[in-house]
């Protein structure tokens, strides 16, 4: 009977302290806009130039839109991390193999986006 009821107290805390999922908060919702700077492509015979583009992210409660030029995709995102100063955004889009991570700052009205290789990591700011 004793070791039962030690048993539950030493469970129970167990239990409650597990972690639960991190929400961004809806100050950090809206749309975001930068630019990709022009970068080389390695097609293996030759370099290939690409021009800088215009990059829209419109985050919303559990889904995210990128607009690259003319495309557009879209997706759901997990908070992965929340740290003092950010979030760590990572993003599961339709139809694409590699996913995106976002990084959400706390100040600055700001993002950081990751390109996938070649492509270099943006800043884009939060438009009013």
């Amino acid at each position: 009977m004793i070791r039962n009821i030690l048993f539950c107290f030493c469970l129970f805390p167990l239990v409650l302290s597990a972690q639960k999922p991190i929400d961004l908060k809806k100050k950090f919702f809206g749309t975001y806009v930068g630019e990709i700077p022009a970068f080389q492509l390695d097609s293996g015979k030759d370099l290939l130039d690409v021009d800088q583009t215009i990059i829209k992210v419109i985050i919303q409660a559990k889904t995210i839109t990128f607009t690259i030029g003319k495309d557009a995709i879209e997706g759901t995102y997990v908070v992965l991390f929340e740290g003092k100063k950010y979030f760590l955004l990572d993003c599961t889009i339709d139809n694409q193999l590699a996913g995106e991570r976002i990084v959400v700052y706390k100040k600055g009205n700001k993002i950081s986006r990751d390109g996938l290789y070649p492509q270099p990591s943006a800043f884009l700011y939060l438009k009013k």
